[in-house]
């Protein structure tokens, strides 16, 4: 059999394009090599392969099943991970993946896992060559604002990273800061059970070291180490630099002993408090939370003691100097005249300003003066939107303003009005701080590039569309303080695969899912009312669990789900409304449990793959052509089949 470079060489162009330039390092989990790709105009492009060997001792009683039964297991570990968290903007990207089969003598023997991802440098790297710019404390803080966000996006979704360290760390070109290689990433219920992989121990948590259950917090643990190491000079607690390397071993067991950690030598008081508490011994001391971490890290801001004594340049300062340096706002299509709205938001932002107690509505009419230039230059400040000074963002306020591409609100903001954001097609992010209770009918209805979205467990209120047709957004996870979600809330997000629903969620509004890329739903105990066509038109859809407490499922409630093969309909169950099921094509498998008393019109039309059903001796009523036309459907797997006791109302 040829060596991995001999293959991957055979293998060439790889991608149809891409050839292969060299190793760039290795791990446990796979090699790294660097690849290029010229263009028509000879333009060359680098990207990072990443190749997963997967070579099993077979027998000759080995089948290609086992061969490829490991190749998905690496699949869903790596390239699925990925794939679910593909558009999160701290996440290392993945431009393209492929299996390449290995054979020999006619017979599969292993296949190479390909993953092609953007080209860039570990945070082990800047270490090594001991990069200035790790050395400033806003550089480290930065660094754990980028992560951290990785973090909740990442814990949204049910993702434990458990290897985090500077190896997985990457900077790119723009100095944002990412988090990669999910190599052992694992799929987050609750807790993590002991026996399952753990990555590097020198960053390991000390429960998932002791092989005791761990959860989210081992990774916030993991991420408060690697910032402790850049403000401590490099070194890891308990570690210095006349440390023998015979000792290393010593210095991690001190760590996981519980020892309280020194305070790291470069921090100041406030960094050091922040660090300390994501590293506590005890899970229950640390942040509970990424995002947790993230405000802290976020509410520290620039020390004072590095703020130059000077007066700073206002917004006004800025114009005015404008008036003699044409160059500068020719360069970016600007005309040298400011025009009145600049000078309002000049005078607005300006430290000579009055200051205006908090508190009111922000409203169309003042929400207006904020430009809407089509320019989009770094140092542009108004497409990033901070709302701090007051209590809510009124109705229709920034309706269709397609300069805006990130929002941030501030802990006094309380609610945000009724299609405030409608049609902001270039809106991308949006950030609430705790203290937010309501987001209104259709506030970000339309928002097709958005795909961040935190909201913090304050929201009590999510109203009809809020989300609707957010074509991009990836995932969503629901307000633990949301009892019932609005009429078509997430309708038209064909995206949107996960969304997270609170423990105390009561009910789901009208078509709340319509039309949505969801590809399961867990429905918590405490939901007992789902809407009509809640979640009709979900193709995605594969997976349902519903709430043991349910009695009626809707009308038209999973209509159209054409993926749905498999449902356990809930034993309380007493009704099944018309149209309820109807279109699942691809539903193999259902049991209508006992004390369902009424079937209604269509509810199981045109699922063409049910060859037999049992109708139970309680239902009292079926509805016309129920089970499509005379009780039996024509389908793929031949006529369907209704049993049913003599004596029952069947």
């Amino acid at each position: 059999m040829k060596g991995l470079e001999q293959r991957l060489h055979s293998y060439e162009p790889l991608f149809g394009s891409w050839k292969l330039c060299g190793e760039i390092g290795s791990g446990s989990f796979g090699r790294v090599y660097r690849v290029e790709s010229r263009d028509l105009f000879g333009t060359v492009s680098a990207a990072a392969l990443k190749v997963i060997e997967i070579l099993p001792d077979l027998t000759p009683a080995d089948s290609p099943e086992r061969v490829r039964a490991l190749v998905r297991r690496a699949y869903e570990s790596e390239v699925s991970t990925m794939r679910t968290l593909r558009g999160v903007g701290n996440v290392v990207y993945m431009d393209d993946y492929a299996a390449m089969e290995i054979y020999e003598d006619g017979q599969l023997i292993g296949c190479d896992l390909l993953i092609r991802m953007e080209l860039l440098e570990s945070l082990s790297d800047l270490l090594r060559r001991k990069d200035s710019a790790l050395r400033g404390r806003e550089e480290i803080r930065r660094l754990g604002l980028d992560l951290s966000r990785a973090l909740v996006r990442c814990h949204s979704v049910n993702i434990l990273h458990r290897d985090i360290n500077p190896r997985n760390i990457f900077r790119s070109r723009f100095g944002d800061y990412k988090l990669g290689d999910f190599g052992i990433a694992k799929q987050l219920i609750g807790t993590v059970h002991a026996d399952t992989a753990i990555g590097t121990k020198n960053y390991a948590a000390p429960e998932v070291v002791a092989g005791e259950e761990y959860d989210v917090r081992a990774d916030i643990y993991s991420l408060g180490l690697v910032l402790y190491q850049l403000t401590n000079r490099g070194y890891l607690p308990f570690f210095h630099r006349d440390l023998a390397a015979k000792d290393w071993g010593s210095a991690v067991a001190r760590r996981l002993s519980g020892e309280p950690l020194p305070v790291p030598a470069g921090a100041d008081a406030q960094l050091a408090e922040v660090i300390g508490k994501a590293c506590a011994f005890t899970p229950a001391e640390r942040y509970a939370t990424a995002q947790e971490l993230y405000d802290a890290l976020h509410t520290l801001g620039t020390p004072e003691k590095t703020v130059p004594q000077v007066r700073k340049q206002t917004a006004s300062d800025f114009w005015k100097e404008q008036k003699n340096r044409p160059g500068i706002l020719s360069a970016v299509g600007l005309s040298v005249a400011a025009t009145p709205e600049m000078r309002y938001v000049a005078a607005q932002l300006s430290e000579e300003a009055k200051d205006k107690p908090a508190g009111g509505v922000l409203m169309p009419r003042m929400a207006a003066h904020l430009p809407a230039w089509s320019i989009r230059a770094a140092w542009y400040p108004f497409n990033r939107l901070i709302v701090r000074d007051y209590t809510s963002i009124g109705e229709r306020a920034f309706r269709g303003r397609k300069d805006l591409v990130s929002l941030r609100c501030g802990k006094r903001v309380r609610s945000i009005g009724m299609e405030a954001f409608l049609h902001c097609t270039n809106l991308a992010e949006v950030n609430c701080a705790n203290g937010l209770e309501q987001v209104l009918d259709g506030a970000f209805s339309g928002c097709r590039k958005l795909t961040l979205c935190h909201l913090p467990d304050s929201v009590q209120v999510l109203g009809a569309r809020a989300f609707a047709d957010c074509t991009l957004l990836g995932s969503l996870r629901i307000p633990e303080g949301v009892r019932v979600l609005g009429d078509q809330l997430c309708a038209g997000c064909t995206a949107l695969g996960q969304v997270t629903l609170p423990s105390s969620l009561k009910g789901i509004g009208q078509a709340a899912f319509c039309d949505s890329g969801l590809r399961k739903i867990l429905l918590p105990d405490s939901c007992t009312q789902l809407g009509t066509a809640a979640f009709s038109g979900c193709r995605k859809l594969i997976s349902v669990q519903f709430s043991l407490r349910l009695t009626v499922i809707p009308p038209k409630c999973f209509s159209g789900c054409k993926s749905l093969r498999q449902i356990d309909l809930p034993f309380r169950l007493t009704e099944i409304r018309e149209g309820a099921f109807s279109g699942c094509s691809a539903l193999t498998q259902l049991v209508i449990p006992e004390g369902v008393r009424r079937i209604g019109r269509q509810a199981f039309a045109r699922c063409d793959s049910l060859s037999v059903i049992r109708v139970p001796r309680s239902v009292q009523y079926i509805g016309e052509e129920a089970f499509g036309t005379g009780g039996r459907v024509r389908g793929k797997l031949g006529r369907l089949t209704v049993i049913a006791a003599k004596d029952s109302y069947a």
